[in-house]
């Protein structure tokens, strides 16, 4: 049922057998009253309708002037952190509460509220920020920070427009990581042959001398194999299914061919062909879970079942992220490798690799799963001196 206030203003009525709606002949306020409750204030339905009309005004402006701290939060959410309209994922919808939380607190440590809210406080959380915080979270939370403040203004929450006040620091490089608190940015370079070093290392992390040992070990060097050589980030790899495993016949050339469909951020079709390491990787892993747990056919055609499992409790369940960091992690430590590499640098690594290998742009761009060429392009840019210099040592000018 869409929303229990229907049924609290006596709308049970037009609710049919199976759950839906239907108006046709009733009265305009009593189709007016559902579509405010349903369709433009979904997720105000813990507020009394009775509190947010008393904030808009007849010509359907809000006026929330006055108004407290949690009505407005709330519309803020719905109409610009959160619209209906919108499709985000779980992990960006935490992303924006954490930063739209952060400067709640702040602001109610100082003894203030949201309603009271001026240009000192707004540059004492800038210099919070810049000091707790890398840039592109801090990039990040003074976006949340600026559709607040204007917000609050067009909806006269605040007298003044405090937006210009809000400034964002400035970007930092592609391919570079921010250090917090040292105004420093890092470069993101993972060589190939430290990638490699790192995925041995990735066996010498499982520590158990359980049962479990074999399945650890496999999936773990699994884990650097697709890192490596599908690009994927790290979301993607934890989300994969062995379903998504894809078998393909090439009749000319009588070979089968396997790939990874799945569905990528910013939920777009993506697939990405797997090399014989990662194919033999996946057997050998799948035969070390038939072996410790059984239930794992060689026929994974229908297995709906995560693909990286975490062994750490009775039930199998997905691998979160956080254990594949701390994998990484721990493997980065045993190889003696910058401390700051992450999961992510793998990425950069593979699409590196694809262009330095004379590998089209165009296939990088959608191997990679970029959106727009621009972001791939940057990477061209990035390439060290090394390659540049070899590839201009092939050019003859014929002279």
């Amino acid at each position: 049922m869409e929303n229990k206030a229907i049924q609290a203003k006596g709308f049970n009525n037009y609710f049919e057998k199976n759950e839906k709606t239907s108006f046709k002949g009733t009265k305009d306020e009593a189709s007016i009253e559902a579509f405010e409750n349903v369709k433009l204030f979904p997720s105000l339905k813990t507020l009394s309708k009775s509190k947010v009309q008393d904030y808009i005004e007849a010509d359907g402006r809000f006026n929330f002037n006055g108004a407290p701290d949690e009505i407005f939060i709330e519309a803020f959410k719905n109409v610009k952190l959160f619209p209906p309209s919108k499709s985000l994922s779980k992990s960006t919808v935490k992303a924006y509460n954490d930063d739209l939380n952060d400067f709640i607190s702040f602001v109610y440590k100082k003894n203030s509220s949201l309603g009271k809210v001026n240009v000192i406080i707004i540059q004492e959380y800038h210099a919070y920020l810049a000091s707790n915080f890398a840039k592109r979270s801090m990039e990040r939370k003074l976006g949340i920070l600026k559709r607040f403040v204007s917000f609050g203004y067009s909806a006269n929450f605040y007298s003044s427009s405090m937006v210009e006040y809000v400034e964002k620091p400035p970007r930092s490089k592609f391919l570079t990581s921010d250090q917090v608190g040292t105004g420093k940015a890092e470069r993101r370079k993972l060589d190939l042959e430290k990638a490699l070093i790192i995925i041995d290392a990735l066996e010498e992390v499982v520590k158990t001398p359980r049962k479990q040992r074999v399945v650890l070990i496999t999936r773990n060097k699994l884990i650097g194999y697709i890192l490596l050589t599908g690009g994927l980030r790290s979301r993607e790899l934890i989300n994969l299914r062995w379903t998504d495993i894809v078998k393909q016949r090439d009749r000319e050339e009588n070979r089968i061919f396997y790939s990874l469909d799945f569905i990528g951020k910013g939920k777009k079709p993506r697939r990405v062909p797997l090399g014989q390491k990662v194919i033999d990787g996946l057997i050998k892993y799948r035969e070390a879970l038939n072996t410790v747990y059984g239930n794992y056919s060689r026929d994974f055609n229908n297995d709906d079942r995560p693909i990286f499992i975490s062994t750490s409790r009775e039930v199998l369940s997905q691998l979160s992220y956080q254990a594949l960091y701390k994998i990484i992690k721990d493997a980065v430590i045993i190889a003696d490798s910058n401390p700051g590499v992450s999961p992510h640098w793998f990425r950069h690594t593979f699409v590196t690799q694809l262009l330095e290998q004379d590998v089209p742009l165009a296939i990088v761009k959608d191997l990679a799963g970029h959106s727009d060429i621009a972001t791939t392009n940057l990477y061209l840019e990035s390439m060290n001196d090394k390659t540049v210099n070899r590839e201009y040592s092939k050019v003859d000018f014929g002279i």
